[in-house]
């Protein structure tokens, strides 16, 4: 009331002191009169009044009555006194008059009308906001951007607003590298530092809203977030200018295959799990299908890049300020926050380069985004990280980081400390940057108070572990962070806990250990495939990785005690004398347990905890000797009452089993091993009733992984009690496809174990579990129940020979249909489906006859994924099948399957890209054992042959090089098994293709892979001529022993 009462009477002293006609000032009074009223109830104006009058004013270029009318409206607007009528024409006057030398007042009373303004005709002023000229003064310059900025926020895209949006963004990037008001000097520091944070804020909206602007851009937006996070940190860096900031060509060399891959995104098939679990496939368990756990977000995503928006805000809160920042004056103290106003503006816009620009481009800028030595003077985001002085600005950079170092393995991959002396290579250069930046980190873990940057900076860090290669990089300073990260593991804030584990997690999960990983997480020297060969640096560092022996090595004394009763009971046993205490210096696995062991540890630090053992079964040498204390924490993870502690239990207990399962153990540790399965058996049974279907799943694939040893010393209770239970999951017809398809894969695991191979019944008892789900509408239900069937069909084959009955007529029908139908699904059930299907053929070649059609159905099948799948784990699968097929007669009974064969292998020998395919179809070759099986397309896959081991020398990708050697001598093996077949009649064909363009080749290549390989493979190669020449020179013509001649010495190989 006292603002619009002071308004009224400047207004009115305004209107009695300008000189203009008696007329004009009564109009005006009068309508003062109208708008000044005493009632309750607002009152409709029409704007074109007005707009006529603010057009009269400013016509008689009455500047300050003008400026009085709009700050009286203005409040009168804001005060719902007033309504007005058709509000777009005042609208529309005050944007046409809009001049660089307009008033605030002008520009106030725009916002305050677009603020009252419907949303949805926002849109029609944004293509004259965006062409509004610059203004010349910082609190005009302030308003306009605010009026900008509100109506970007209701616009919807079109190509239109986009043409518009990027005018808009190029006028906001030239106003920064002009500088257009670094040299005000009456305005403010605070309104600069305002109209900073709010262009910056808006850049990043239109940043956001168009990805390939920011593409064309880069340089330029770039050198604005580098040149603003300096902001107001020194002195003198509230007047820098930016600069145009050029990419580093020899960071381009980034790696494709890594731009868009994330983890945990792929589906995990029904097979087999990996030899070697790397990073990845750990995630894949995590998330052991997109649909198990129908989450939209990877679990890697969210708890290493993080999900807080540490820039809602300013300023320090209380409890994270230095002391000297609450002492600080409250005028310095506003001053400073909107200060970090603006290096969080500026982090947010490199939050939206980071989501919109491909890894390829933002890597261009690694020089600029992260250190790239020690003596680096550039504002990177880890040194925001460690020296700014404002706790969210901290904590955003490094979530930043984290952003950017998130898939960045394949570029990273470069690094290499080791490099010539003479010059600096960008390999070396490389290794300096990320070694700088574990330093950085190390810094930041050593120094920092405030938990959230704490966390941020552990989430950085577990991302940069995960990405480098440490294997190519100088020792020594794995050493530094894991000295911080050990004391920080042990914080009591959960979050900064977690965080570090975290970091462990992806420390000990890294396949190629070196020395100085080994000894940080208490891998033994004798337990792995590494040599010590710095021993002394080692022994520097000693403290960095032992326990803290006054509190662990009590807690393990009392421990002892307390099994001291049964320990005596089985003193004889040598399984238990094995069982030894923790060593010293494997201080994070006994950190971890007892976070499990303990009754007060919360939720996500149990969780993590589990999941670092998840990652330590890696390196299954570290948890061997110590099964009796990981089956007490699983079965009570098992039993937990907080369903994620129980899942990531399971998924534990996955991987440590799966491990476990692939070791032969030691004689010692024979009854650790089967102790550790039947003490977890009862908790898995317990867990799985009333279970979400995530865990359950989780719980069948954990029992598949008992391995053929355990499961064979089972006793026979329990071993029915485990292949009742897995039935009844796969049975229950109530059950979760899902879950019926784990215990399903379960099952089909067992199948191949000794006991169970030559067990009939149970394998036709899984084979109908297998024909109830195959055509389940999940993709994942399918893809197991297809791998199910293929574990079905070699037991099958197997078995053939010793088992004295046969698998019934009517069952070997159904799964040879279920194959067949399956060889027309995804690629991923047909690649498991065509192996099968090979595998049942041959049984049913076995059969009585009268099947000869379902044998004519399936093997077009198997030849149409040949000719036409796109999979090339399919097209192996299918030429590996069908290799076992042609060695069976009743294959080329029909005339046509030869004709469909023979004319497919050859095009897959010589065009297909993957070698392993080419190999593949070579084989089938090897496998036909008569001449007149080839009909007439001997000499088409004789010249196939010769193009295909000529094209083998050239390689169109660099993955094939390691398949190229075992292509070769497959080809050179079928040339020659060629050539034992050949009759006299095939000479003449044999020496054309052989002395046209390809000799020269074929034969440097046929005399390589003949001295390469061991001398059983050989003999072959070394024998094919000179047979070749014995068999058929007494019933050969003149032609045809030319033609003999030629192939023999042109293939002949002098011993």
């Amino acid at each position: 009331m006292e603002t619009h009462d002071a308004l009224l009477q400047e207004l009115l002293q305004a209107e009695h002191e300008t000189g203009q006609d008696e007329e004009a000032r009564q109009a005006h009074l009068q309508l003062i009169n109208e708008l000044h009223h005493q009632l309750v109830v607002p009152v409709g104006v029409a704007a074109e009044r007005l707009q006529h009058l603010i057009m009269e004013v400013r016509k008689r270029g009455q500047h300050d009555l003008l400026r009085r009318w709009q700050l009286w409206l203005n409040e009168l607007i804001l005060a719902r006194r007033i309504i007005l009528v058709r509000s777009h024409l005042l609208v529309a006057e005050l944007m046409e008059a809009g001049q660089p030398d307009s008033s605030s007042a002008e520009l106030q009373l725009l916002l305050t009308l677009l603020k009252t303004t419907p949303k949805e005709k926002l849109a029609e002023y944004w293509p004259r906001l965006t062409t509004l000229p610059k203004m010349r003064n910082v609190e005009t310059a302030l308003l306009l951007l605010q009026c900008q900025d509100l109506v970007l926020n209701e616009l919807k895209e079109s190509p239109d607003e986009a043409d518009h949006s990027q005018s808009l963004a190029n006028s906001l990037v030239h106003m920064h590298f002009e500088g257009c008001w670094l040299e005000v000097e009456k305005e403010t520091e605070e309104q600069m530092a305002l109209l900073m944070a709010l262009s910056l804020e808006l850049l990043q909206k239109l940043v956001a809203r168009q990805p390939n602007y920011a593409e064309h851009q880069i340089p330029e937006l770039i050198g604005l977030v580098q040149c603003y996070l300096q902001y107001g940190e020194t002195e003198g860096s509230t007047s820098l200018m930016p600069r145009r900031l050029p990419a580093a060509q020899q960071s381009a060399a980034y790696g494709l295959e890594d731009e868009h891959q994330q983890p945990g995104q792929k589906l995990r098939s029904g097979g087999r799990k990996n030899k070697v679990r790397k990073m990845r496939s750990l995630a894949k368990q995590r998330n052991q299908a997109a649909s198990d756990s129908q989450e939209t977000n990877s679990r890697e995503r969210l708890l290493l890049v993080g999900n807080q928006d540490y820039g809602c805000l300013t300023g320090d809160s209380g409890e994270n300020c230095p002391t000297s920042d609450a002492d600080q004056q409250p005028e310095t103290k506003h001053l400073r926050h909107l200060q970090a106003k603006v290096r969080i503006s500026a982090l947010h816009l490199l939050g939206s380069l980071t989501k919109q620009l491909p890894r390829r481009s933002l890597y261009s800028y690694w020089h600029v985004l992260f250190p790239d030595s020690d003596s680096a003077g550039g504002r990177n985001l880890l040194l925001v990280g460690q020296k700014d002085t404002n706790s969210r600005c901290r904590a955003l950079a490094l979530q930043l980081g984290a952003q950017l170092l998130y898939g960045s393995k394949g570029f990273l991959s470069q690094a290499c400390s080791r490099g010539p002396s003479n010059f600096t290579p960008f390999a070396v250069s490389l290794a300096s940057s990320v070694l700088s930046a574990y330093r950085t980190l190390s810094a930041i873990l050593e120094r920092e108070f405030a938990p959230p940057v704490l966390t941020q900076c552990l989430k950085c860090l577990a991302v940069l572990v995960q990405a480098t290669p440490f294997d190519q990089l100088e020792m020594g300073f794995v050493y530094e962070f894991v000295c911080h990260v050990k004391k920080l593991a042990k914080s009591a804030d959960p979050p900064v806990a977690v965080s570090a584990l975290l970091v462990m997690e992806m420390l000990v999960a890294t396949t190629k250990l070196t020395p100085e990983i080994a000894s940080s997480v208490g891998l033994a020297p004798d337990l792995r495939n590494v040599r010590l060969d710095q021993v002394d640096a080692i022994d520097d560092f000693q403290e960095l990785c032992d326990s803290d022996p006054e509190v662990e090595l009590e807690e393990e004394a009392d421990l002892e005690k307390e099994e001291q009763p049964k320990a005596q009971q089985k003193s004889l046993n040598p399984a238990h004398a094995l069982s030894q205490s923790i060593p010293r210096n494997s201080w994070l696995l006994r950190l971890v347990l007892r976070y499990l062991e303990g009754l007060g540890t919360p939720i996500t630090v149990r969780i993590e905890c589990f999941q670092v053992l998840q990652a330590m079964a890696i390196h299954i040498g570290i948890l061997r000797g110590h099964q009796a204390r990981l089956a007490k924490v699983i079965s009570a993870g098992l039993r937990d009452l907080v369903a994620d502690v129980k899942l990531y239990a399971a998924r534990c207990l996955d991987s440590v089993g799966y491990q476990l399962g692939r070791l032969l153990p030691e004689q010692a540790e024979r009854e650790q091993q089967m102790s550790f399965w039947l003490s977890l058996l009862p908790a898995t049974y317990e867990a799985y009733d009333g279970a979400g279907f995530p865990l359950k799943c989780a719980l069948c694939d954990a029992l598949s992984n008992m391995g053929a040893f355990s499961f064979e010393r089972l006793s026979d209770g329990h071993r029915t009690a485990l292949l009742a239970f897995l039935s009844g999951c796969a049975s229950d017809d109530h059950e979760e496809p899902l879950v019926r398809g784990a215990a399903l894969r379960a099952m089909a695991v067992y199948v191949l174990h000794p006991s169970l191979r030559t067990d009939l019944g149970f394998v036709e008892n899984t084979a109908e579990l297998t024909l109830r789900i195959i055509d389940d509408h999940q993709l994942v239900v399918r893809i197991k129940a297809a791998w199910a069937l293929g574990n079905i069909s070699d037991a099958l084959v197997a078995g053939i020979s010793s088992q004295t009955e046969r698998i019934s007529a009517d069952l070997l029908g159904r799964l040879i249909q279920a194959a067949t139908k399956s060889c027309s699904d995804h690629d991923k059930v047909r690649a498991n489906a065509v192996r099968a299907l090979g595998n049942l053929l041959q049984i049913l070649q076995l059969q009585p006859a009268g099947s000869e059609e379902v044998m004519q159905l399936a093997m077009s099948e198997l030849l149409d994924c040949v000719r036409s799948s796109g999979n090339a784990k399919v097209k192996w699968n299918a030429c590996h099948a069908i290799g076992n097929l042609v060695r069976h007669r009743g294959f080329f009974a029909s005339g046509n399957l030869p004709g469909i064969l023979f004319p497919a292998l050859s095009q897959l020998m010589v065009q297909h890209i993957n070698f392993k395919v080419r190999t593949n179809a070579a084989g089938v070759l090897l496998r036909v054992e008569r001449r007149q099986d080839f009909g007439g397309h001997f000499s088409t896959v004789w010249r196939a042959l010769l193009e295909a081991l000529e094209r083998s020398n050239a390689l169109d990708s660099f993955e094939e090089y390691n398949h190229r050697d075992a292509l070769q001598q497959q080809l050179c093996l079928a040339i020659a098994h060629l050539l034992t077949l050949a009759k006299s009649g095939d000479l003449p064909a044999i020496r054309e293709s052989l002395e046209g363009d390809f000799l020269e080749q074929v034969r440097d290549t046929w005399r390589r892979v003949a001295f390469r390989i061991i001398p059983e493979r050989s003999a072959p190669l070394f024998t094919c001529a000179s047979l070749l020449e014995q068999r058929l020179q007494a019933e050969v013509t003149t032609q045809q022993r030319c033609a003999l001649v030629f192939i023999t010495s042109s293939l002949r190989l002098d011993p």
